[in-house]
């Protein structure tokens, strides 16, 4: 009789350990997969949004700046040009504390001496002026102003109404800080006016992550005329 031996060919299957053990490795590496391509997306939509904004604030500046440069009677007075050149670059000047004068304004010393200049300072320097708001007439003889309204930034339109008031910063983009530094504005000083315009933004969104980088740019314009006459001509 033979003596016949049992052979099992069959595959060896895993134990529920060893299936235990790699579904964990598995979630693991499938975790880390997600989270660092949600951390990719989340980036790509920071960098989108900080561009976005970017983009729009330097159209802004540099429309601004375009009319600045042609610009004349750049005023750091509120509404003083709507009666052309009323209190604005012919003395006297209205100061901090008078009614005309735009709430916020600071004046500065510039360095730049000039004792025969109207409205020098003291000691015979000629003033900056920090202001919110910023007033002047564009080469077409429209009045224009610029001031920070809920977040965005506002330019009158004086087709309409010294007024009426529209924005020129896009939804995309949140104004925080707006200044505008005026020098060489007064008739008579020798200087060629010069804007500096500040301006700080954020993108508009509800990530905390982006609306809390702010966007800080700055930009210097001189105008291409240097003193008004007081009859308003350049």
């Amino acid at each position: 009789m033979k003596n016949h031996q049992y052979q099992n060919n069959s595959p060896k299957g895993f134990t529920l350990v060893e299936m235990l053990v790699a579904m964990g490795i598995f979630t693991i590496v499938v975790a880390i997969a997600i989270g660092g391509f949600i951390n990719s997306l989340r980036t790509q939509r920071q960098v989108a949004s900080l561009i976005s904004a970017q983009s729009n604030a330097s159209l802004v500046i540099e429309q601004m700046a375009r009319e600045m440069r042609t610009g004349f009677l750049f005023c750091h007075d509120a509404g003083n040009n709507t009666d052309v050149n009323d209190n604005c670059n012919n003395p006297p000047y209205s100061v901090p504390g008078d009614s005309d004068f735009v709430s916020g304004c600071t004046e500065i010393d510039s360095g730049y001496s000039y004792p025969s200049a109207p409205d020098a300072l003291a000691n015979g320097d000629l003033p900056m002026w920090d202001c919110p708001s910023f007033d002047y007439f564009t080469a077409q003889g429209e009045e224009v102003n610029y001031s920070l309204q809920n977040g965005a930034l506002m330019e009158s339109d004086s087709s309409v109404s010294t007024s009426t008031f529209v924005s020129i910063t896009g939804n995309s983009v949140r104004v925080t800080k707006l200044h505008f530094i005026i020098f060489g504005n007064m008739e008579g000083d020798a200087w060629t006016p010069r804007v500096t315009i500040v301006i700080g933004v954020v993108p508009s969104s509800t990530d905390p992550a982006v609306n809390s980088d702010v966007l800080n740019l700055q930009t210097t314009v001189s105008a291409r005329t240097i003193d008004c006459t007081p009859s308003g001509s350049c």
